[in-house]
């Protein structure tokens, strides 16, 4: 079972292969295969460092991100649009039918604004239904 923070669901819709360093979108990468060739694989929601933040710079050496009051916000966010529970074990395939297959301009806005990605435009209403096609047929 993986542990993904909330807001990293967000992530993994609008992932286009950029990152903070090699070792962050390899690692990415690697867990996006793994969640196309085995939709049901486990995760389990938490509001600490998961394994996504293992190869992320922004990470301190006491599993804190240097951004974490932001990041909290964003987790919050997601949990609450999403009715999702923190703590909670869910199957990937149920983020798809829960969150991807209903994903849309508002709730995007809702929680991502005040992340840097958004801010810099590579997250954006453009690509959505291009990341709709990409995780739901």
């Amino acid at each position: 079972m993986l542990l993904l923070r909330p807001h990293h669901i967000n992530c993994i819709f609008f992932y286009r292969g950029l990152g903070y360093s090699e070792d962050f979108i390899l690692g990415m990468n690697n867990m996006l295969t793994l969640f196309k060739e085995n939709p049901n694989t486990k995760i389990k929601l938490t509001i600490k460092c998961d394994n996504l933040c293992v190869k992320c710079p922004n990470k301190q050496l006491s599993d804190v991100c240097i951004t974490e009051e932001k990041i909290a916000r964003l987790d919050y966010n997601t949990l609450q649009i999403y009715n999702l529970k923190e703590n909670k074990e869910y199957a990937f395939n149920e983020i798809i039918d829960i969150i991807y297959k209903n994903f849309n301009k508002d709730t995007f806005h809702k929680i991502c604004s005040t992340c840097n990605w958004y801010k810099d435009g590579v997250c954006n209403d453009n690509i959505i239904n291009e990341q709709l096609e990409k995780w739901t047929l």
